[in-house]
């Protein structure tokens, strides 16, 4: 008769709540890999290197089996009717409700990418209040935009995250950023929050703004703007490679630029 081994996997909290993690959770869709066949996966952090694994079905395990098969399950089957259509590449008009969705969407997978990245002490970006309020009623943080946009291809799938530090242009750090940006075939959006001190906190604040580039023609902003419908894609899409390649779109936040301080 064999040994038993007594000891189980201990995980550490649920970044959304205070129960045990470790529920295998998608960092894509299982419906999206039953849609569509997919090339390798591409993830990449900051100016880390690019990692391409060739089983695009990858799962973290910082979430719990509550979280995973409750809200967050509900939240995905919500977004289908949207996603599907624009990860195939067909226009379509998005009404408000939609929008929210979506943007809740974005935010939640940023949530967990961030959980993903390896830092000193293994802190986050977005904070447990952060994390807590989007379990609880889907609450976008403070400081957040969010992008829509699309590929020129439909067979590519990636996430790449990048942290930023807001200045005043003369070294003062007036506080931090996180930008992801997610693809799934045509399907592309793009998330930023900024966290900035509370000595420089001012209602005002319009957030650091990303290298030059033809953006409004690319991306459509669904947040903090708000419209009564969007109609996607975006005139210009972004290419696998090349000057209009979406590296740009990724790389636009990866130095900052300096923030005002008359804007903090």
């Amino acid at each position: 008769m064999g040994k038993t081994n007594d000891k189980t996997e201990q995980f550490p909290p649920c970044i959304f709540c205070n129960n045990e993690s470790g529920s295998e959770e998608h960092i894509w869709p299982a419906w999206i890999h039953r849609h569509k066949k997919f090339g390798p996966l591409k993830m990449q952090e900051g100016a880390g290197p690019q990692v391409i694994a060739d089983d695009p079905e990858q799962t973290v395990n910082t979430v719990c089996h509550t979280c995973n098969n409750t809200w967050m399950s509900q939240l995905e089957q919500k977004n289908i009717p949207s996603l599907k259509p624009m990860v195939d590449g067909t226009s379509i008009e998005i009404d408000p409700g939609r929008q929210r969705l979506l943007r809740e969407w974005a935010v939640k997978t940023a949530m967990i990418n961030d959980s993903t990245k390896v830092r000193n002490g293994n802190l986050m970006f977005y904070t447990d209040q952060e994390r807590t309020a989007m379990r609880e009623s889907r609450a976008i943080p403070t400081h957040t935009r969010i992008w829509l946009g699309h590929l020129d291809e439909d067979w590519h799938i990636g996430m790449h995250g990048t942290d930023f530090t807001l200045t005043d242009g003369n070294k003062i750090r007036l506080g931090e950023g996180s930008a992801t940006t997610v693809y799934m075939g045509r399907f592309v959006v793009q998330v930023v929050t900024e966290h900035v001190k509370p000595e420089y906190a001012d209602p005002d604040f319009r957030g650091a703004q990303p290298k030059p580039r033809n953006w409004e023609r690319k991306l459509i902003e669904t947040w903090p703007n708000l419209s009564k419908k969007v109609v996607w894609p975006p005139p210009l899409p972004f290419t696998n490679g090349g000057p209009e390649g979406i590296a740009y779109l990724m790389d636009r936040w990866r130095m900052g630029t300096p923030v005002k301080a008359g804007s903090i």
